[in-house]
């Protein structure tokens, strides 16, 4: 975090569109790969040489992954070929971007939060670039990311027909694996608010407290990311910005839907995480409650019998009981069944 501050501290006085990598990553050379397809043709081509993206072919649709962008000069490179704006390239070098969509003359650029992982011990959020332009989308990833496995998956295998249709399916699929993950995330949280959930009377201890603090946390951070990205998959299923066709706007509206149930479900583990803790901060004043009515009690026993103890502890010259025989067993007599009625008493009254 700290190195990240300094990044970002070292962009200022800088000119608008200089590229200054804010990320915690080595800088590593970047790694071009290529997917062009079309209804008969799938062709993969792994770490080309970005003067061979010149010469794209127009009869088929082209997915262009970029991977390190800490690689500033290839992606000074990328711009020039497809007429990237200086301050996009910048935006994309700046991996602390809000989830937003700009529409440019020649390109769309959109900037989206993904998951750094699908396994649970997977923390944090990514940042991926997209530029989408005529026939061509361009990904760029600061590392390797399970996306491209996926995405790549669905084109080999042609799932949901996917070779046969445009640009805009294409764009459709890969945010459709975005929104997909968030659902794994929305399954470790909701494993998580079972598990606190089952150790609510029982295990009400320190630990549980932190975790419920921290399982809040997470998902308020978590939502933050989704409401942009809700709102971001609203544009496109409304607009007809150059991919998005009326064909197109059905599967973006079906996308929309599933960010609505997500930002639900996280509003409603929110709600329940709030209850589990009124419910835990209840138990806690109730045990402090009941351990202070116990102290009260034992206090109120020996508030008589301390009373008796003073007198005979005062040590004046002339007081007959202190030569009194059996005077030392009938004072503790005494004070035994003041402390057995008082006793009988609370219980009567079921005081404890």
């Amino acid at each position: 975090m700290r190195n990240n501050t300094q990044k970002i501290r070292s962009k200022l006085g800088k000119a608008p569109g200089e590229l200054i990598y804010t990320g915690e990553l080595k800088p590593t050379k970047a790694i071009i790969n290529v997917v062009s397809y079309n209804q008969s043709l799938y062709k993969e081509s792994e770490n080309v040489d970005a003067e061979s993206l010149k010469n794209l072919e127009q009869d088929r649709i082209h997915w262009i992954n970029f991977l390190h962008i800490s690689d500033s000069q290839k992606l000074q490179e990328i711009g020039t070929i497809f007429g990237i704006h200086k301050l996009t390239l910048e935006d994309i070098v700046n991996i602390n971007q809000r989830t937003k969509t700009e529409f440019y003359e020649n390109y769309i650029y959109i900037v989206i939060k993904i998951l750094s992982g699908l396994k649970k011990e997977d923390e944090g959020l990514k940042q991926l670039s997209i530029v989408v332009r005529d026939n061509i989308l361009i990904t760029f990833f600061e590392e390797e990311n399970y996306i491209v496995s996926l995405l790549k998956n669905n084109l080999k295998s042609n799932a949901g027909n996917i070779r046969n249709k445009d640009i805009g399916y294409l764009v459709f699929s890969l945010l459709d694996i975005v929104v997909d993950s968030y659902f794994s995330k929305l399954n470790y949280f909701s494993i998580d608010i079972e598990e606190v959930d089952e150790k609510i009377p029982e295990d009400v201890t320190e630990d549980l407290f932190v975790k419920l603090k921290q399982l809040k946390k997470d998902i308020l951070n978590f939502r933050r990311y989704i409401i942009p990205m809700k709102d971001l998959i609203f544009q496109f299923q409304r607009k007809e910005k150059g991919f998005i066709n009326e064909t197109n706007q059905i599967y973006f509206l079906d996308l929309y839907d599933h960010t609505i149930r997500i930002n639900e479900s996280l509003d409603s583990m929110r709600e329940s995480l709030s209850n589990m803790t009124d419910i835990y901060l209840s138990i806690v004043n109730n045990r402090l409650n009941e351990i202070m009515r116990i102290l009260t009690i034992i206090s109120t026993i020996f508030i008589p019998l301390s009373f008796i103890a003073g007198i005979y502890g005062m040590n004046f010259t002339y007081m007959p009981e202190l030569t009194f025989k059996y005077g030392y067993f009938i004072v503790l007599g005494v004070m035994a069944t003041i402390a057995i009625i008082m006793i009988i008493l609370f219980k009567r009254n079921k005081w404890f």
